[in-house]
């Protein structure tokens, strides 16, 4: 089973690059300027999970930066989605390869692209704050953009920094631009997960019953195909959503619970686990969400995951009876395929736009 059929994410190119000493990057040998660094995140110490602290990240430079050394640049920065293996530096040539042609065409300005890690022991973060897998939202909202803007030659101001994700990464911008509009100024989420609870996410997902008789995390890879991909998953979001670390080993309360043969809403699991999906957010940030200087949401109206556009839509819709600003496409397309293209005709050019790369 590729990768392809088993992630939240997209299988974009694949480069070689040299590897970083612990927090100093280092140069790929080809075209685009790719770096990877390992990086110490504070935000992760102490996670129940196992996971290390010291996460790998990869930095896209435009073709400009090493022969301006006076000029700074706007960031972009790129949450990859569920069950992502090593994906960081694929999607950072993804961006790299379009930024260079849509450059040098003069249609965007350069911009920096960040791409960090985001899969843990139990195959994604869902870039989120849970008190077992560790506070990886603060992880990109704090410990990578001050790595970023100390290592590299930024315009570090939320004006000038943009974050963009695909699937659980799309959630996962979406999270950053609701409640860090200090420090990111656009979001643009592609295909995002995690919106509301309905269609294939709600309690006909028979993989809910599977993850609540595990007897450990399961590991991808071990398993066969989808089944695996959807068990993982709902445990995943649960660890993420609902997290209770006074209940090894899976440290979960799932949002649902059996009765009568049927899953049923488990109380203040499933309240929480409400909680923290996109469109119960709206309300309590709404005033962050008219902050930012762009909002562009988009889904494939193919995408195999069908809460993905019903979520979508739904996140769409509450945002325009609120008022809120925002750009909602609804394309010809499933959930990976569209990637490469999405971000050279409109991610691109979306953070073009809305960010400012004016040097002071």
């Amino acid at each position: 089973m590729t990768r392809r059929a088993l992630s939240w994410t997209a299988a974009a190119l694949a480069i070689l690059v040299a590897t970083g000493a612990l927090g100093q990057p280092a140069s790929s040998a080809s075209p685009p300027r790719i770096h990877t660094a390992t990086i110490h995140a504070k935000s992760l110490e102490g996670n129940l999970a196992g996971d290390p602290v010291d996460q790998r990240v990869a930095v896209y430079l435009p073709a400009s930066y090493a022969a301006s050394p006076a000029r700074r640049y706007p960031v972009i920065y790129f949450l990859h989605g569920f069950g992502a293996d090593d994906q960081i530096v694929e999607d950072a040539t993804l961006f790299g390869d379009a930024m260079d042609r849509l450059a040098a065409a003069g249609r965007v300005p350069e911009m920096l692209v960040v791409v960090p890690n985001g899969r843990n022991r139990y195959g994604g973060s869902f870039w989120s704050n849970s008190p077992v897998t560790g506070n990886w939202e603060d992880f990109v909202a704090n410990d990578l953009v001050t790595w970023v803007d100390a290592t590299y030659r930024t315009l570090p101001r939320p004006s000038s920094r943009g974050v963009a994700g695909h699937s659980m990464g799309g959630y996962g911008a979406l999270v950053q631009g609701m409640d860090h509009p200090d420090i990111f100024g656009a979001v643009y989420s592609l295909s995002a997960c995690c919106l509301s609870m309905q269609a294939d996410l709600g309690p006909t997902q028979a993989a809910w019953r599977r993850a609540m008789r595990l007897a450990e995390p399961l590991q991808l890879g071990d398993g066969d195909g989808m089944e695996e991909f959807w068990t993982s998953a709902v445990l995943g979001m649960s660890v993420a959503f609902s997290p209770n670390p006074a209940r090894p080993p899976l440290f979960t309360d799932f949002p649902f619970r059996e009765e009568q043969n049927a899953l049923v809403p488990n109380g203040e699991a499933y309240a929480a686990f409400q909680s923290r999906l996109g469109v119960s957010r709206i309300p309590a940030r709404l005033a962050n969400l008219i902050r930012l200087r762009g909002i562009y949401l988009d889904v494939g109206a193919e995408d195999e995951f069908s809460h993905i556009p019903a979520g979508t839509l739904a996140f769409s819709r509450d945002l325009s009876e609120r008022g809120v600003p925002h750009v909602f496409e609804l394309y010809r397309g499933d959930h990976n395929g569209s990637l490469g293209r999405r971000i050279a005709t409109r991610v691109l050019p979306f953070f073009g736009q809305s960010l400012d790369a004016t040097t002071p």
